[in-house]
C-alpha cells in the first residue's frame, strides 16, 4: 500500500559531540520509527479504533503528528501562516478514504519542517512562528514522537490482532 516508504529496521543514531546533529539524527530516527507502525496495516486497520472505547487510531496519530510537525517545526520555526488542517479532529478523525491524503500531508509537513530546521543557524535561534529556540523545539518533538510512537505501537498490535514486531 505504501511502496515508497522505508519500513526497514534502523539502528539508533550514533552519539556525536555536536548536539544539534544528535538532535536532528534522533528526530529522523523517531520519525522513521513512527512510520514503521504503519507496516502490515491495511487502510481499514489504519483507520480502526482498535481499542474501544478509545477513539484513537494509528491514522489519527498520523494526523496528530502532522499538526505537531506544523505547529512546532514547519510554522513554529519557519513562520508564515499557521494552518491547523485537522483542527480538533486530528486524533479521532480520518477514514479509509483519507489514508493516502493524510499520509501525503504528513510527509509534506516533514519536508517543510526539515527546511525550517535547516534555515536556523543555531540551537539558540528563535522560531519565526512560535519564537521558541530550535534546541528546545527539537526536544519537544522528540517527546511527541516518543509518546505517540508508543501509542501507535499498541494500536498497531490491536488492529492486527497479534504482536508482529
Amino acid at each position: 500500500m505504501f511502496p515508497s516508504l522505508d519500513f526497514s529496521k534502523w539502528e539508533e543514531p550514533e552519539p556525536t559531540p555536536d548536539l544539534r546533529q544528535t538532535l536532528e539524527d534522533w528526530l529522523r530516527y523517531q520519525r522513521h520509527e513512527f512510520l514503521r507502525k504503519l507496516r502490515d496495516l491495511s487502510p481499514e486497520a489504519l483507520a480502526q479504533w482498535a481499542i474501544p472505547p478509545v477513539e484513537l487510531s494509528v491514522l489519527g496519530l498520523v494526523r496528530h503528528m502532522t499538526q505537531m510537525e506544523h505547529v512546532y517545526l514547519a510554522w513554529g520555526l519557519g513562520g508564515g501562516e499557521q494552518i491547523m488542517v485537522y483542527g480538533d479532529d486530528d486524533y479521532a478523525g480520518g477514514s479509509v478514504e483519507t489514508v493516502e491524503v493524510d499520509l501525503g500531508r504528513y510527509l509534506a509537513e516533514i519536508e517543510k519542517s526539515d527546511h525550517a530546521i535547516a534555515a536556523l543557524p543555531s540551537l539558540d535561534s528563535a522560531g519565526a512562528g512560535h519564537g521558541l529556540p530550535l534546541g528546545a523545539t527539537l526536544v519537544k518533538m522528540l517527546d511527541e514522537y516518543a509518546l505517540h510512537s508508543g501509542q501507535a505501537h499498541m494500536l498497531r498490535f490491536a488492529a492486527l490482532g497479534e504482536i508482529i514486531r
